[in-house]
């Protein structure tokens, strides 16, 4: 099985740095959503995603990330894959967990509202997710 330098990097991080974070005192940022973690170390800087997940593992957390095709851009692109999932649930076929950004297993109106929120905008991992 062959991993990459990137991928390596990217769990090292994940391993050493959530845990520090959890530790992390008020002088290393301000938490601008509320999920107990700061801002510097957040995936998503709006969007309250205590988890970090990211799926896609491309640096923006699931909660904010509504480039399902990784081209930078949420876009009609996107918005077709989000209602390929729309109304469907964890096991039904066409059911793409990204498009959960609530994770609750259902793509429901919450996360057509989340998905909307971050329509037509840039994401740009290394600068600031939503």
């Amino acid at each position: 099985m062959k991993i990459s330098l990137m991928a390596l990097v990217a769990a090292f991080c994940l391993v050493v740095g959530l845990p520090l974070v959890a530790t992390a005192g008020p002088t290393s940022g301000t938490d601008t959503d509320g999920d107990g973690v700061q801002a510097p170390f957040d995936n998503c800087k709006l969007s309250a995603n205590a988890s970090q997940k990211d799926l896609d593992h491309d640096g923006c957390g699931d909660a904010c990330d509504c480039d399902f095709n990784n081209d930078t851009v949420c876009n009609p692109v996107d918005y077709g894959l989000f209602t390929l999932s729309y109304l469907k649930g964890t096991g039904d076929p066409g059911f793409d967990p990204r498009a959960d950004f609530d994770c609750n297993g259902v793509v429901n109106p919450i996360d057509y509202g989340l998905f909307t929120a971050g329509y037509l905008t840039v994401l740009v991992p290394s600068a600031q997710c939503p």
